[in-house]
């Protein structure tokens, strides 16, 4: 393949290559692996790693089809040869239980099974339904998918959610059921992975199609998270498309409906199982769009919606209203129920909220009735910035304002984080720790580290189908930016590697105690402590990654200044910038490890920060008045939120205090479950 067909992305993965597999192993990237409860890598699956990697750029961007056999047959041999070696180490390390396939696997081979899909959870009885009924109602040809649930010894009842949610699927997808009882939520989707390998495996040896190891797919997904319905589809789609590609992170964002607890009036909210209790009569309205994903929001757009006293009403894009009774309970007051024809459910609330069954925490439709119904108080403007307007931000820039999504360079987290069966084999998934710390941290990021340092590339999915996380992370990080500790979350000025394993204990038992706290917090705290902390992390990540790509040819150094840092900047400013920061560390940037370069473009982003801070500021405000003008919210329901944000203080001219998270714990804050890694109260709470 030559130079100029070749993925930029790619070209820095491709300095990997010519590395001494013992240097990778011995680097920076691979530095938490060495302190991790696995078997090491051995040298020789890099090498391996590495001939697959070549020998599929021979064959450019041809596809894995019967026809083309022969071409693949090099890259199929090594990519088998990668596979048994990671299962004999894992076998020969944990036992052959590790790496037991699935009783299925004939079953599944049969059934033309390729994606697999890991749900690790520990105690998320809150969240867990949710997250599996957005798997289960994907666009997608859910008789490809299994999802493999692994518990990590729970006692909040998420299995018995789990077990009910096999019970009523109706769908063609596989639920298999895995339990981990040694502590860690990488343990367990370590299990999970290693066994869904060890599963493609033997289906390729059932059949003889090893084309699997190059086509199959094994995700991770914490069991918080919730997904866009088009997100299968979406990374299965990057993947076929780019035969090059052996990962895809979907692009993340916090659930805004879940940030809505944060407000004053959020807790008010009905739930669903009220009105599950509540619905006793058979649904009455019924109407033929479907029900089961956000984009049933869009289909019946909030102004079409209405709830009087005898009537309800759905009108959809067409103008056609769907009406439905009312119902009047004690509990939950008045409601009425809809019902699409796969029987699936929806409730409309009196204030227009349209509750989805199969969706109960994802997209933006409640964030924009919250501002339409006046939930945001005037002393809770900061407030929704740092819990909804930040990810309104991170999510349009992309979507609305034209920046382009192939300048970002991702780590991947556990919010269904791809990767190809062979490359997930080159190192697997595994826990994560730190000296010092007696606490499991993060599970996360390892494993995309792991492709990188291989060589291997790794794409950003669309923001158009995003994974949709729970907003534990932003209150633990809010509680450090304003308790001044690094304690629950990476310190947001540490390097990378830092940010990614700081100390990471389960927190879902204590979630409900720390979001009152938060709830209550002044207004003050969030404009002058939290909010300009954590802005730092979008407009950082920004930045990085457009000075990264920009830096690897005058094709992408013209991108980046056109669709991004003209967005962004005035034109004489886009010239200063270029001229004066980020050209004079072009060459250094270029030349530096694959380890060095977002540490050297972190170090150039936060200086364009700096020094053009209210201009930077201004087009988050003009992201935030663009995303609602295009949602059809009134100015008058937000424009008092946006006055003062160019006014913000900027956090990065200031050195916070460094604070060890191994002094924080030795402090008597928390009740501590040592064993499982798990906060179990907040003292004084």
């Amino acid at each position: 393949m030559s130079t100029s067909r070749i993925r930029p992305h790619s070209r820095w993965t491709r300095q990997q290559w010519s590395e001494d597999p013992e240097l990778t192993l011995a680097g920076p990237l691979l530095s938490l692996h060495r302190t991790s409860d696995v078997n090491d890598i051995e040298p020789d699956q890099v090498r391996a790693a590495r001939a697959v990697l070549a020998a599929r750029a021979g064959l450019g961007t041809a596809r894995f089809t019967p026809e083309d056999a022969g071409a693949w047959h090099e890259v199929r041999t090594t990519q088998q040869r990668v596979v048994e070696r990671f299962l004999a180490g894992r076998a020969a390390y944990y036992g052959h239980d590790q790496v037991l396939p699935f009783p299925e696997a004939r079953a599944m081979a049969e059934e033309n099974r390729d994606t697999f899909v890991v749900i690790k959870f520990m105690d998320e009885a809150p969240h867990l339904e949710a997250t599996l009924d957005s798997l289960l109602n994907q666009d997608y040809d859910l008789s490809r998918l299994v999802l493999i649930t692994a518990d990590n010894n729970s006692t909040d009842g998420s299995t018995r959610i789990v077990d009910e949610v096999a019970r009523r699927n109706d769908t063609a997808a596989r639920i298999v059921r895995l339990s981990q009882p040694v502590p860690g939520a990488g343990h367990t989707a370590r299990l999970g992975v290693d066994r869904a390998i060890a599963t493609v495996l033997e289906m390729c040896r059932t059949d003889g199609r090893w084309e699997r190891l190059q086509t199959a797919t094994i995700a991770v997904s914490d069991g918080d998270t919730v997904y866009h319905p088009g997100v299968l589809d979406e990374i299965r789609g990057k993947l076929d498309r780019h035969p090059d590609v052996d990962g895809v992170m979907p692009f993340l964002t916090y659930k805004l409906t879940a940030g809505l607890r944060l407000l004053q009036a959020g807790p008010g909210q009905v739930t669903l199982p009220q009105l599950r209790a509540a619905n006793r009569r058979q649904p009455a309205g019924t109407v033929p769009h479907s029900l089961a994903d956000v984009t049933a929001h869009d289909a019946f757009p909030r102004r079409g919606r209405y709830l009087h006293e005898s009537a309800a009403g759905l009108t959809d894009r067409d103008g056609v209203v769907h009406e439905a009774p009312v119902e009047d309970d004690e509990t939950v007051g008045r409601f009425a129920t809809f019902q699409d024809p796969d029987g699936k459910l929806a409730y409309l609330l009196p204030d227009r909220t349209l509750l989805l069954a199969e969706a109960p925490v994802s997209g933006t439709d409640a964030a924009l009735l919250a501002l339409e119904n006046g939930i945001v108080g005037p002393d809770e403007v900061w407030k929704w910035h740092t819990a909804i307007g930040h990810d309104i931000f991170l999510r349009w820039a992309f979507l609305g304002m034209g920046m382009p999504e192939e300048i970002v360079f991702p780590d991947t987290s556990d919010a269904l984080k791809t990767f190809r069966v062979w490359a997930f084999a080159i190192g697997g998934q595994h826990q994560l720790t730190r000296p010092g710390l007696k606490i499991a941290t993060g599970s996360d990021y390892q494993s995309g580290r792991v492709l990188q340092a291989a060589g291997c590339t790794v794409m950003l999915g669309s923001a158009h189908a995003p994974a949709e996380t729970e907003i534990d992370r932003l209150i633990k990080m809010v509680r450090n930016f304003v308790n001044e500790q690094a304690v629950f979350y990476g310190n947001t000025r540490s390097e990378m590697l830092e940010r990614a394993t700081g100390l990471y204990v389960h927190m879902t038992r204590i979630q409900p105690q720390l979001e009152e706290e938060l709830r209550h917090y002044e207004d003050w705290v969030f404009r002058d402590v939290a909010l300009p902390e954590r802005l730092i992390f979008p407009l950082r990540w920004m930045f990085q990654n457009a000075i990264r790509y920009y830096c690897q040819g005058p094709v992408e150094a013209e991108l980046v200044r056109r669709r991004f840092l003209a967005l962004v900047l005035a034109p004489d400013e886009v010239e200063a910038v270029c001229r004066d920061l980020i050209d004079p560390a072009r060459d250094a940037l270029a030349a530096s490890p694959l380890h060095e370069k977002q540490r050297r473009a972190e170090a150039v982003a936060e200086a364009v920060i700096v020094a053009y801070y209210p201009r930077v500021l201004t087009f988050y405000g003009e992201t935030i008045r663009s995303f609602l003008r295009a949602h059809e919210v009134e100015p008058s329901a937000y424009e008092w939120l946006l006055a003062e944000v160019p006014t913000l203080r900027n956090a990065l001219r200031e050195d916070p205090p460094q604070v060890d998270p191994t002094a924080v714990w030795s402090r008597t804050d928390f009740d501590i479950d040592d064993a499982r890694g798990q906060v179990t109260s907040v003292k004084g709470a």
